[in-house]
C-alpha cells in the first residue's frame, strides 16, 4: 500500500520550532526554501500530521498534496529559470 505524502509550506520564522523526528527532513539544513528565503517545505505521511502542527505551535501557510507541491515548486517563487 502506497502512503501518500503531505507537504506543509511554513514561514521561515517557524524553522526553529520543527521537531525533525516527525517529518521526512532531517534538519534545518535539509529543507527546501523559497528563493527569497521566507518559506520552507516540510513533508510527512498523510494521516501522521506532526504534533507541532496539530497543537498549533506551527500554522502552515498551506498544506498540499504531492502533485500540488510539485506545481508550486515550479513557480518563480521556488525555482529559477535555467538558461
Amino acid at each position: 500500500m502506497h502512503r501518500a505524502d503531505t507537504y506543509g509550506i511554513i514561514e521561515i520564522t517557524d524553522l526553529d520550532k520543527v521537531d525533525f523526528s516527525q517529518v521526512d527532513q532531517t534538519s534545518a539544513d535539509t529543507v527546501r526554501r523559497s528563493l527569497d528565503g521566507s518559506k520552507f517545505v516540510l513533508k510527512w505521511y498523510h494521516g501522521e500530521e506532526p504534533t507541532f502542527i496539530t497543537d498549533g505551535t506551527i500554522v502552515p501557510v498551506s498544506i498540499l498534496s504531492h502533485a500540488d507541491c510539485l506545481s508550486l515548486m515550479n513557480t518563480p517563487e521556488w525555482s529559477e529559470d535555467i538558461e
